[in-house]
Parts: structure tokens; sequence; C-alpha cells
């Protein structure tokens, strides 16, 4: 038996066993994220009464008896629709610096848990016309300047949404909309003046 014992040992210690960390995405919005992991693509709903969640586990590599890998780089594609990554300086305070594309580091038998709180309120464009709306844009009150928001037409039946810069206390916001569609009608009266789109709200706009 103890010659068995010597015999195995080596051996475990050469192959050794495969491991698994976990990302945990925590939605504390109000509306939907979207992210991309190893090629694989998820949609988080946003909930007004509970911090939905999403888990999903990484392969870290293999682990031997005394070493192992410390842990797994994991390229990730985040968003939502009052949400974007933001960084922070070294304090943790947010600096206003926007992205959506960060690598994840994940660790043997762990979780990484990644939190998501709004940072910007929103708009959403469901057409249910029977145009396509070829132009969606906007124009604040301390600026004419139209600044389009589609880069694609938004076909009849399609919803369409972006995030919009939240008003403050300090820093209110009116927001009109101007919708063209595809045969040159333009609707430029119908959501005018929108004031106080605050964190994490996303006003509606229904086309019949």
């Amino acid at each position: 038996m103890k010659k068995l014992l010597i015999i195995l040992l080596p051996i475990l210690i050469l192959i050794g066993c495969s491991s698994e960390g976990e990302i945990k995405i925590i939605n504390r919005t109000n509306h939907n994220l979207y992210f991309s992991i190893k090629n694989n693509d998820y949609i988080l709903e946003g909930s007004q009464t509970s911090d939905p969640t999403q888990s999903i586990d990484i392969d870290t590599g293999r682990q031997f008896l005394f070493w192992g890998d410390d842990e797994k780089a994991v390229a990730m594609h985040l968003e939502g629709e009052t949400f974007m990554l933001q960084d922070a300086d070294a304090s943790g305070n947010p600096n206003g610096l926007f992205y959506t594309e960060t690598t994840l580091h994940v660790e043997p038998d762990k979780t990484l848990k990644v939190f998501c709180d709004a940072t910007h309120a929103g708009v959403k464009l469901i057409n249910n016309s029977f145009q396509n709306v070829e132009n969606f844009s906007y124009f604040t009150d301390d600026s004419d300047t139209l600044k389009t928001l589609n880069y694609e037409p938004i076909l009849s039946g399609e919803t369409f949404w972006s995030r919009l810069k939240a008003s403050t206390v300090w820093d209110s916001i009116i927001y009109s909309f101007v919708v063209e569609f595809e045969d040159g009608t333009i609707d430029d009266s119908s959501n005018v003046n929108i004031e106080g789109l605050i964190l994490d709200e996303q006003y509606l706009i229904e086309l019949e």
C-alpha cells in the first residue's frame, strides 16, 4: 500500500484538476443590460423592485496540488439602457470617462461580482408605424444643434434606445426630440421640452 501511495502522489500532482471561477452581473438599474462574454451575448432585464443577476462560469485552467493559475483574464462588453462602465480615481470617485469594453480577472473558486448602477438617463423609441424612421435626433434648451441618435434606419416594428445625459439639481436639461420618417415627414412637435430626466429615468416614445 505504501508503494502505491508513493506512485499515485506524483501522478496526481502532474495531472491536476480543472477549476472554475464565476462572474456575477448584478443589474441595479430599472432597465436592460446587454453584455457579451466569450462570444456569448446576454440580456439582463432591469427591475424596480429587485436586483436581477446573471452568473457565468469561467474555466480558469488546471489547479495542481501545490500550484496553479492565479487568475483568468476575460474580455467583456457591457452596457445598458441607462448604464455605462465608468473610470474612477484611486479613492473610487467616478471621473466621467465612460466605456463599454473591459477585462475581468477571474480567480479559481471565487465569484467576481459586477455591480451596475445607473449612470445616465435614456430615451426609447418604439416604431409601431408603417414607415421606417430615417433619423431620430434631439436638441436641448441650451443648443439648437440637432444630435442624431441612430446610425441606421429604425425599421417598422423595431425598438431603439439610447442613453442621455441625466439632469441634476445643478444642471437641469430640457430635451426635444425630432423624428424623420422615410417619406420625408418630420415630427418635431410631439415630444418637446422634456424636462428633468434624472438618473435611470427613460423617456418613452411610441409611434403609431
